[in-house]
């Protein structure tokens, strides 16, 4: 089994307290079993004061994690707030490692950073993705699917408090980076579980768009037209949206029939192409989204009620930042979420990038990337079979 505990603080200037706090609520949830591993996600303002530093370094194991717009466990929750989970298990190991930077030789890096870390075939890879440009999210979780031969992969990206999301830090015993990847890897008896829920099916115009050239995650035409200028002529950018424009979700068909894939817009360029969250074929269409605050609440109770009906042992759950937006109150989708789950254990964050398995119609796990979904790992106990006993063995 895995044990999950919970601790939160909204101690930021004072480290001292931040640290008595913390440790304080651990014992108060019993020990840490043989192997033990720790997430922590925070206002980015608990890393700018060294209170992130001083917690991971009063800790007795790794802790990993990434600055986010806000946060939820069982007792607290808010924006401005820091959560820690801890992980704890007899029978699960954890290797925690942190990739060299990712603003070059990506892909090496991140088969270097899992090679690094690899035992024996992993039961999950965590990862928390740093934001960068040129690190598309469906390239990492393709990398890593292959380098793994399917392990399944579940994670986040970094962001911050600014709608912006430009000065994200990701966390690694008490460190914070702009431009490394965390990583943990599950190995030992474990089942995970996966649940998403997208709002693509809510509010997507009819009107689809030809992408008619893109290289990696830039969209470069649309309808053989300057992709920006295009968004502007359906009215997705204006001036008054420019800090927004990862609002609107649009969802990207490969091809006739196949699911979509949402992603965001991340910035406009000078030459009026358009930096995205996935890599964009050339050739695939794409619908634009306008879901609301009912659409986003709606699919964060499918979530929970999806994860209650599982004997897990304890929850991650990741919304996409794009979603908090779209809220009249931040705090609404974690109180559906805490609601919801009264009593499995669970950390919710914003997420700034979404990686969480699907399954295909066979029942299998197949790695992606999302956007603008709300996404679960259930950490379940597999039920190993008995061995017979003496008197029953038969030979022959």
């Amino acid at each position: 089994m895995i044990k999950m505990l919970t601790a939160y603080t909204l101690e930021i200037d004072d480290t001292d307290a931040a640290v008595r706090e913390i440790q304080q609520q651990l014992r108060g949830q019993g020990g840490f079993l043989k192997n033990t591993a720790g997430l922590l996600f925070c206002y980015l303002d608990f890393v700018k004061s060294g209170t992130v530093e001083a917690i991971c370094k009063a800790l007795p194991f790794d802790t990993l994690g990434c600055t986010t717009m806000g946060s939820a466990a069982p007792g607290g929750m808010g924006d401005i707030i820091l959560t820690l989970t801890v992980l704890t298990s007899d029978d699960v190991e954890f290797y925690a490692g942190l990739s060299e930077p990712l603003t070059e030789a990506e892909e090496e890096r991140i088969v270097n950073i899992y090679r690094e870390l690899r035992q024996s075939p992993p039961s999950l890879i965590f990862i928390i993705t740093p934001f960068l440009y040129n690190l598309a999210g469906d390239m990492v979780v393709g990398v890593l699917d292959r380098e793994s031969r399917g392990v399944p992969v579940f994670g986040t990206g970094a962001l911050d408090m600014d709608t912006k999301i430009r000065t994200p830090r990701t966390i690694y015993r008490g460190g914070d980076y702009a431009d490394r990847m965390p990583v943990l890897l599950f190995s030992g008896n474990m089942k995970p579980r996966f649940f998403v829920d997208s709002v693509w099916r809510y509010n997507i115009h009819t009107q689809k768009a030809l992408v008619t050239s893109a290289e990696g995650n830039r969209m470069i035409t649309v309808n053989n037209i300057p992709a920006a200028e295009y968004m502007k002529k359906i009215g997705l950018i204006t001036q008054e949206r420019l800090d927004l424009l990862f609002v609107f979700p649009l969802a990207m068909y490969p091809s006739a029939g196949a699911p979509p894939n949402l992603f965001i817009i991340y910035t406009i360029n000078d030459d009026g192409s358009l930096t995205c969250s996935v890599n964009i074929p050339s050739g695939c269409t794409v619908h634009i989204g306008s879901p609301g605050s009912g659409e986003v609440i709606n699919s964060a109770k499918k979530i929970t009620d999806a994860v209650k009906k599982t004997n897990g042992d304890a929850a991650l759950i990741f919304s996409c930042v794009s979603r908090s937006v779209i809220l009249s109150n931040l705090q609404d989708e974690m109180e559906a979420v805490r609601d919801g789950l009264k009593d499995l254990p669970f950390v919710f964050i914003y997420s700034g990038g979404e990686v969480c398995p699907v399954y295909d119609e066979k029942g299998a796990a197949v790695n992606q990337y999302h956007a603008f979904n709300i996404v679960s790992c259930v950490m379940e106990t597999m039920t190993l079979p008995r061995a017979l006993p003496a008197a029953a063995h038969t030979s022959g």
